[in-house]
């Protein structure tokens, strides 16, 4: 087995997604639900299932882009790159972001009083980084050099956030403007109205996709073209997670991370006893932080 947890005789990595990848999603989604139990009742619980939603549609990101967060807490903290010791001790000083928490670079919005101000603040940012991006462009070409990639926003959101009137107008202007704009429906109340967003979507010219929930490899594929379209200038698009069930399983819903765990073993992208030490390592990194905070 190789330092970075591949298997030496893995004979075949998809372009598309690189094994190094893969296996910083699982770790990052392995390391958020560890520390949403670990937390205190209230403080990381919300997060608990949503792993995937959380880190394949972000893991992407650069520090150009941008992100606005429909659930707060610990748990989100960590994953935009807070240090552990922050996020157990809210007191704590604040250390440089830290690659082993890090799925994605980009920068935070500012938390808005409310959704639709934090809706609109999400939609003027794209629109800011477009405005950038062409003024960019213009400057390279007349210096006859390549432009910076285009910076892009990702938007995560509960379905119960935002009514329909408010999802109207927003997608509807990302759409006319041609916005670098990606909004993620995260999981709401299971069987209550899945697709209705991706739906709606498509009524306002939008790419709306529904995606399994507790699938962080198709989630990943998804983000990355809607990300890669975006930033060229092809506009906006959805993300709406659907919680699917399970056939044949008595109405018990997947697992994200167990079924990640069975994707890289299968694939040889990593090894049970590789992500067993890991999740070791980081119980104990836990402990560590636990035990400072006393």
């Amino acid at each position: 087995m190789m330092a970075d947890g591949a298997d030496a005789g893995a004979a075949w990595e998809n372009p598309l997604i690189p094994n190094a990848r893969l296996r910083q999603i699982y770790l990052a989604m392995k390391r958020a639900r560890m520390l949403a139990r670990a937390l205190p009742a209230g403080c990381g619980k919300a997060t608990l299932g949503l792993e995937a939603c959380l880190v394949s549609a972000a893991v992407d990101l650069g520090p150009g882009d941008l992100v606005s967060d429909g659930l707060g807490g610990g748990v989100v903290d960590f994953l935009r790159g807070a240090a552990l010791g922050e996020v157990l001790r809210p007191g704590a000083a604040k250390k440089k972001r830290g690659p082993l928490a890090n799925c994605g670079g980009a920068v935070r919005l500012a938390a808005a009083a409310g959704t639709a101000e934090r809706m609109w603040a999400a939609v003027g940012a794209a629109a800011a980084l477009k405005a950038a991006a062409a003024r960019a462009k213009t400057e390279a070409k007349a210096k006859d050099v390549t432009a910076e990639q285009a910076g892009v926003v990702v938007v995560f959101v509960l379905p119960e956030q935002v009514p329909a009137g408010l999802w109207r107008k927003a997608l509807t202007f990302a759409h006319e403007q041609e916005l670098p704009a990606l909004f993620v429906v995260l999981p709401g109340k299971r069987g209550k109205a899945l697709g209705r967003v991706s739906a709606l979507a498509l009524r306002c010219g939008v790419p709306g996709i529904p995606v399994d929930a507790d699938d962080a490899v198709a989630i990943y594929r998804v983000a990355q073209e809607s990300i890669g379209h975006a930033r060229i200038g092809g506009g906006p698009a959805v993300i709406e997670c659907v919680p699917f069930v399970v056939s044949g399983a008595a109405g018990k819903a997947a697992d994200a991370i167990a079924g990640l765990e069975g994707y890289l073993v299968e694939r040889k992208v990593a090894t049970r006893s590789w992500m067993d030490g890991e999740a070791r390592s980081f119980a104990k990194r836990l402990a560590i932080e636990n035990a400072a905070s006393k």
